[in-house]
C-alpha cells in the first residue's frame, strides 16, 4: 500500500482526509460524463496515475451515470487539487470548466455520500440494486491494485453493512419501477420461476423488444419471435439471439407460449378472443400472460374474459411502475434516517478506537504498579492495597498541585477543565475543589 497511514488499527486519521470527488447525472452534462467515463479495462491506468501521484488510498466508481473517486488522502488539500488535475487530463477538459461540474465532499459529507451510493439512494432510480454491484466491482479492482488500506476498507465494509440494513429494513428495492420490471413482476407472480417459461414476441415494436430483452437478461427459458414481415422478425431474433417464425405459425406459437408480448400496432387485432381460446385449449388450460404493448392494441380486450388468460395493457404496466416508484420515494426517507444514525455510529466508533493506544498504555502502567505493590507487600493485603492506591495517585496528585500553583487555583478555566475531566474519568462528586482541598502526596502520607 502506497503512503500507508500510521495507526491503522486505531483509526485515528482525520476524518476530513476522506473525500469524494466526482460527478453524476444531476451535476454534469452528458458530454462531461462521457468524457470522464472510465471503462473497466482502462481503470488500472487511472488507478496507476493516482498511485504514482502518491495521493493515498482510492477507489474509482465509473458508470454511465457517475464517475467519482473515493479518496482517503495522505494530505487533504494536495489530494483534492491533484485529483481534479488528473480528472481534467483524463477527460481532456479545461480544469476550471470541469471543476464547476464536480461535487467535492469531505468528512461526514463524504461518508454520507458513500453510504448513500452503496444503498442505491443516490441512483437515477432509487433502490435499483445494480449500483451496489458496481461499487463492489470498483472496490475489488482497487484492492487488486493495492490502493485500499485498512482505513478505507473499514469504510467500505461499513457501507456494505448499511446497504444490507437499508434494503432489509425498508424494503426499498421491492416493487417494479419500470415497464420492463413491471412485466417481469407480473410474469413471476403468475408463473414463478421464469427459467421454464417460453416467451412469444409477436411484432417488432421497440417496447416489446425492450421487455423481451429484459426478460432474457433475467433468465427466461426460451424466446420466440414472429412478425408480419419476416425480415423484421429475423432482425429482432438476431438481436435477442433466439428463434423466429413466419406469422402464419402464430397459432402454433401461441400454444407454446407461457408469456405473449405483442408489439405490432397494425390497427387490427392480431389475437382475438377465439384465437386466444383455441391456444388455451391446445395448452390444456394452463395459464398464459398476454401483454399488449402496441398502440393501437394488437389484442382484443375480450380475451380477458377467458379464465386462463391474464391480460395487461401497456398502461396497466405503467401504473404498476408508478406505484413502485412512489413506494420507493416514501421508503427513501426511512433509509436516509438509517444512514444518518449509522454515520453517528461510525464517527463515534472511530473516536473510541483512537483512544485504544492510550487505554492500553494506562492499563500497562497500572499493572506494573500493581505488580510492584504485591511484591513489596509480601502477602499483606492491606499493605498491598495501600501501596497500590498511593502509588497510582502520586503522579496525578503532583500534577494537580502544579496546576494549582501555575493557574492560581480554583475558578480559573484550566482548573475547571481539570476538575470536570477528573469527575468524568473517576465519577467524582460534581462540586468545586478549593485550593485547600487538594490532597497531599499520598506517598509522603504513607511514610508519615
Amino acid at each position: 500500500m502506497t503512503d500507508a497511514i500510521s495507526h491503522e488499527d486505531a483509526g485515528d486519521w482525520p476524518l476530513d482526509r476522506l473525500m469524494v470527488i466526482g460527478t453524476n447525472h444531476r451535476r454534469s452534462s452528458e458530454d462531461t460524463r462521457d468524457r470522464l467515463f472510465i471503462e473497466e479495462a482502462r481503470l488500472p491506468q487511472f488507478l496507476a496515475a493516482i498511485e504514482q501521484a502518491r495521493l493515498g488510498q482510492a477507489v474509482v466508481v465509473s458508470t454511465c451515470n457517475r464517475t467519482e473517486v473515493h479518496l482517503l488522502a495522505s494530505e487533504a488539500e494536495r489530494g483534492r487539487e491533484r485529483l481534479i488535475d488528473l480528472m481534467s487530463l483524463w477527460a481532456d477538459l479545461d480544469r476550471d470548466q470541469l471543476a464547476t461540474e464536480l461535487y467535492i465532499r469531505s468528512g461526514r459529507d463524504a461518508l454520507r455520500h458513500m453510504f448513500a451510493v452503496a444503498a442505491s439512494l443516490d441512483s437515477l432510480v432509487i433502490g435499483e440494486p445494480e449500483v451496489f454491484g458496481q461499487v463492489k466491482d470498483a472496490h475489488r479492482i482497487a484492492r487488486k491494485h493495492d490502493l485500499v488500506g485498512r482505513e478505507l476498507e473499514l469504510v467500505y465494509q461499513t457501507a456494505y453493512a448499511i446497504a444490507k440494513k437499508v434494503r432489509n429494513q425498508t424494503g426499498i428495492g421491492q416493487g417494479a419501477v419500470s415497464i420492463a420490471a413491471a412485466a417481469q413482476s407480473v410474469a413471476r407472480d403468475l408463473h414463478g420461476d421464469l427459467g421454464d417459461c417460453t416467451l412469444l414476441l409477436a411484432g417488432a415494436g421497440d417496447m416489446g423488444e425492450l421487455i423481451a430483452a429484459s426478460l432474457a437478461e433475467r433468465g427466461i427459458g426460451r424466446i420466440l419471435v414472429t412478425d408480419r414481415l419476416a425480415a423484421r422478425a429475423r432482425l429482432v431474433a438476431r438481436r435477442l439471439d433466439c428463434h423466429w417464425s413466419e406469422i402464419d405459425d402464430l397459432d402454433r406459437l401461441l400454444a407454446e407460449a407461457d408469456l405473449v408480448l405483442t408489439a405490432g400496432g397494425s390497427r387490427r387485432y392480431m389475437i382475438d378472443k377465439d384465437r386466444a381460446m383455441a391456444a388455451v385449449k391446445r395448452r390444456r388450460f394452463r395459464p398464459v400472460l398476454m401483454i399488449d404493448t402496441a398502440v393501437p392494441g394488437d389484442i382484443d380486450p375480450q380475451v380477458d374474459e377467458i379464465d386462463e388468460v391474464f391480460f395487461y395493457r401497456i398502461e396497466d404496466l405503467e401504473k404498476i411502475a408508478a406505484e413502485g416508484r412512489g413506494g420507493r420515494e416514501e421508503k427513501a426517507d426511512q433509509a436516509w434516517a438509517l444512514i444518518e444514525a449509522e454515520i453517528d455510529n461510525f464517527v463515534r466508533d472511530r473516536a473510541q478506537r483512537a483512544a485504544v493506544p492510550a487505554i492500553a498504555d494506562l492499563r500497562k502502567r497500572f499493572e506494573a504498579v500493581r505488580a510492584d505493590a504485591l511484591a513489596e507487600s509480601h502477602g499483606d493485603a492491606e499493605k498491598a492495597t495501600r501501596l497500590l492506591i498511593n502509588r497510582l495517585l502520586h503522579t496525578p496528585t503532583q500534577a494537580l498541585k502544579d496546576l494549582a500553583t501555575t493557574t492560581d487555583g480554583a475558578g480559573t478555566v484550566e482548573w475547571v477543565k481539570a476538575q470536570k475531566l477528573l469527575s468524568r474519568l473517576f465519577e467524582l462528586e460534581d462540586k468545586p475543589l478549593g485550593r485547600d482541598d487538594v490532597p497531599g502526596d499520598p506517598e509522603q502520607e504513607n511514610k508519615e
